[in-house]
């Protein structure tokens, strides 16, 4: 249902002018400011030599449509990553979504130990409708919700992780 090919211009591209409107909301905030998809773009292909990982997801149902951009960089604490997805509509590519949450989260466990990583954190906009959600589907735990975040400070982020060796629920 899904094809991950590793970042290229063009396919990020056509991800990052067309995010799905809550996705676009969170950046801005995360940024304090509106963001362009320019600055976006910018931002994403400069962390292409950094990051651990770096993929653009594509969707078999819509003629291998790129869908999503999918980032993992280390946080230069051992063993510890931070994951980044963004996503055109939510709505439109849901299948496609819910395919690779359920593909991140059976990948995970086998690409982090043999790279060392103990701990993914991610964070969302506490107020987006499907990041919690997905975060969940992917094997991420809510952790806690984090106050003080946008340009006034009245924004609230949730740290979601997942973690190697986690505890049963």
């Amino acid at each position: 249902m899904i094809r991950a090919q590793p970042f290229d211009d063009l396919n990020g591209m056509a991800v990052l002018s067309r995010l799905d409107p809550s996705d676009l909301v969170e950046a801005s905030l995360v940024r304090g400011a509106s963001v362009s998809h320019l600055a976006l773009f910018a931002e994403w292909r400069s962390m292409v030599p950094v990051s651990v990982l770096n993929l653009v997801l594509h969707d078999h149902s819509r003629a291998g449509q790129p869908f999503a951009v999918l980032a993992l960089v280390n946080t230069g604490q051992a063993g510890v990553a931070s994951a980044a997805l963004l996503a055109r509509s939510h709505r439109v590519h849901r299948r496609a979504l819910a395919h690779a949450a359920l593909q991140i989260r059976d990948d995970m466990p086998k690409f982090c130990a043999e790279r060392g990583i103990h701990r993914i954190e991610a964070r969302s906009w506490r107020d987006h409708p499907t990041a919690a959600r997905f975060l969940r589907a992917c094997g991420f735990r809510h952790e806690t919700d984090m106050p003080g975040f946008g340009a006034d400070g009245a924004v609230t982020f949730s740290q979601f992780a997942w973690t190697h060796h986690q505890p049963k629920e």
